[in-house]
C-alpha cells in the first residue's frame, strides 16, 4: 500500500508541474491574444479554442489533485451542524468515498465511449483530433479515482485526521 501511495504522490507531483505549465501557457496565450487584438488589430484565430481546451484539462486534472489534498467540498458543513457519534461520522465519510469512487467509474466508462465517438472529428481552429481535449475527462477521472483510493487507504475520511481508530 505504501508503494501505491508513493507512486501516486510522484504522479501527482508531475501533474502539478503539468498544471502549472498549462496555467502559464494559458496566461501567455491570453496576454498575446489581448495584445494582438488591441495593438495590432489582428485577433488570433486559434487562441480561444486553445484556452478552452487548456481550461478543461486544468479542471479535470486539478479536481484529481484536489481530492488528494482534501481541497474539494466535503461533508464538513453537515458535521459542523450536527454532532454525530464517531462511528456514525466515520461510516458517513466512508459511504461518501464509496459514492465518489462509483461516480468516477461511471464517468470513466462513459468518457471512454465518448472518446471513440469524437476521435475522427477535428477541432475548428487548431485542427487537432477532438479526442485530445476529451481525453482530459477519462484521465482526470482516473486521477480522481486513484487519489480517492489513496485517501481511503490513508484514512482521510476518518475523523482523527487520518489516524485509524
Amino acid at each position: 500500500m505504501k508503494t501505491y501511495i508513493l507512486t501516486m504522490d510522484k504522479i501527482n507531483f508531475v501533474l502539478k508541474i503539468l498544471l502549472g505549465t498549462f496555467l502559464a501557457v494559458s496566461l501567455i496565450v491570453l496576454t498575446w491574444q489581448i495584445i494582438a487584438r488591441s495593438i495590432f488589430n489582428e485577433p488570433l484565430s486559434w487562441s480561444s479554442e486553445l484556452l478552452r481546451y487548456l481550461l478543461v484539462w486544468i479542471t479535470f486534472l486539478g479536481a484529481g489533485l484536489a481530492i488528494r489534498y482534501s481541497k474539494l467540498i466535503r461533508l464538513e458543513f453537515l458535521f459542523s451542524m450536527i454532532k454525530f457519534p464517531r462511528k456514525v461520522e466515520k461510516g458517513i465519510r466512508g459511504i461518501a468515498m464509496m459514492i465518489t469512487m462509483i461516480f468516477c467509474v461511471i464517468i470513466l466508462m462513459y468518457s471512454i465511449q465518448l472518446l471513440e465517438i469524437v476521435h475522427m472529428q477535428k477541432s475548428v481552429a487548431l485542427h487537432i483530433p477532438m479526442s485530445i481535449p476529451y481525453l482530459a475527462i477519462p484521465l482526470g477521472t482516473l486521477v480522481m479515482l486513484f487519489n480517492t483510493l489513496v485517501a481511503w487507504i490513508e484514512g482521510e475520511w476518518d475523523t482523527n485526521g487520518g489516524e485509524q481508530v
